[in-house]
């Protein structure tokens, strides 16, 4: 019976820590008008609701191309009314709907294998797309593909046009680069984030003050920006700039292999705080703290830094 106990809190420990994510990584961070910016509170709102909340930025570049967040002009601020079945005449509806939709866009589109283009353009297609883009584009997105899904339901439904065949483009006009992410005075902000989650308790799975894990805790930091990144460790690592040694400076990621038994092949990440020293949620200490990533432990696990 304490075997079975055992296994169970595994199970569940793995059901809390696989969220929605999926495989997709950083998108980018929203360059967006202040009418835009205006809605980012609510978007983090329901973003962690619906288990997005890597993806605000990304939500908010949807606001912006569905209605440039007016809504005195625009109450369905993110255009959303179609999923949900009803005609929509609040921007916090909305903004609900619209999160919840693409959460379950997104949810679709790591069940089929397709990008995460497919996903953004899916939001202006329809949950369809994903699977024409499976099974007749080895799920991958492209404008080709957009303009001949297009006029298939055009041929089928009689229509005279169908979506925006340039949607993931219009969207990701108002993302930047991951590139030059950092500006001046965030490396201090990111401090007073460290100070603040000092001492919290590990917890793998936590994403609070409650507990947090090592990945939940470089997110957190890095919100604090307004870089948001992947949940896990391995996400986060598939979405930055990988530096060499004697280029890392404080405010980069440091990763680690191989510091418990995983199916990623990075399982540990902490952020870089200069001397040879990073700050992060500590599985062997207990709970975040400042380590030096030089002791013989570290270094044997150690596979380099990382830069948004």
């Amino acid at each position: 019976m304490k075997k079975c106990r055992i296994l169970l809190c595994l199970l569940l420990l793995c059901l809390v820590c696989s969220g929605c994510e999926g495989s997709y990584g950083y998108y980018g961070r929203a360059d967006i008008p202040p009418m835009v910016e205006q809605w980012r509170e609510q978007v983090e709102f329901y973003a962690d609701m619906y288990e997005v909340s890597e993806y605000v930025d990304l939500l908010l570049a949807i606001i912006a191309q569905e209605s440039g967040g007016d809504a005195d002009k625009v109450p369905d601020i993110m255009q959303c009314s179609a999923s949900a079945g009803k005609t929509i005449t609040d921007p916090i509806a909305s903004i609900r709907q619209g999160t919840y939709y693409f959460s379950t866009l997104l949810s679709s589109g790591t069940d089929k294998g397709v990008d995460l283009d497919t996903v953004i353009q899916s939001y202006n297609f329809g949950g369809g797309y994903q699977g024409y883009i499976a099974e007749e584009q080895q799920g991958h997105h492209s404008e080709n593909a957009a303009r001949a899904f297009s006029a298939r339901m055009c041929e089928q439904h009689g229509y005279s046009f169908y979506g925006d065949v340039l949607y993931v483009e219009h969207v990701r006009s108002y993302l930047s680069s991951l590139d030059g992410a950092l500006e001046e005075g965030d490396y201090e902000s990111m401090q007073e984030c460290m100070r603040e989650y000092m001492g919290v308790p590990y917890l793998y799975g936590g994403n609070g003050k409650y507990g947090i894990d090592c990945s939940a805790l470089t997110q957190r930091i890095y919100k604090r920006v307004g870089i948001t990144f992947p949940r896990t460790a391995q996400g986060q690592y598939d979405a930055v700039m990988h530096i060499a040694d004697y280029e890392a400076e404080p405010g980069d990621l440091v990763f680690f292999q191989g510091t418990y038994e995983s199916g990623s092949y990075i399982t540990h990440v902490g952020v870089y705080v200069g001397d040879g020293r990073m700050f992060h949620a500590s599985a062997g200490q207990g709970y975040c703290c400042y380590t030096s990533i030089y002791t013989v432990y570290y270094q044997s696990h150690f596979v380099g830094f990382g830069r948004p």
